[in-house]
């Protein structure tokens, strides 16, 4: 089974429970993430100032993580994306941590309880601090 996560740096750090934004910096920055995988498709924000994490389940019906993933980010977070990765293996998290290597991004991913997974570098601990607003 195909194994999806598309990461969007951005070029900002910010804090969700706090509401501030700074300029990203090279360690520091927040992340719009999707992860498809076993039928299940997450959305995963991440807020580098205080490493707070925002995942949102999308079901299972999506049929192109990858195009969602791109027109939600673009029309969100258009104005500060810094660069986009999609890596896409048939070899479950090895294969997704082989593909970040080759990269050279950190192979480091957090897996929740729930079935989501998303990346983060190497040496943060991301867990939800905040409760998004509706």
């Amino acid at each position: 089974m195909k194994t999806v996560l598309v990461i969007f740096f951005l070029s900002v750090q910010s804090s969700y429970s706090g509401n501030t934004e700074s300029p990203a910096t090279e360690e520091t920055f927040d992340t719009v993430q999707f992860y498809s995988s076993n039928g299940s498709n997450w959305r995963i924000k991440t807020y580098a100032a205080d490493q707070d994490v925002h995942i949102w389940s999308l079901g299972d019906n999506v049929t192109d993580i990858v195009a969602m993933a791109r027109s939600n980010t673009e029309k969100h977070y258009g104005d500060v994306l810094s660069e986009g990765y999609i890596i896409e293996t048939d070899e479950g998290l090895e294969g997704i941590r082989r593909e970040l290597a080759k990269r050279g991004l950190s192979t480091h991913l957090e897996v929740t309880d729930f079935g989501a997974v998303f990346w983060a570098p190497e040496g943060s601990k991301y867990r939800t601090k905040s409760k998004p607003q509706k």
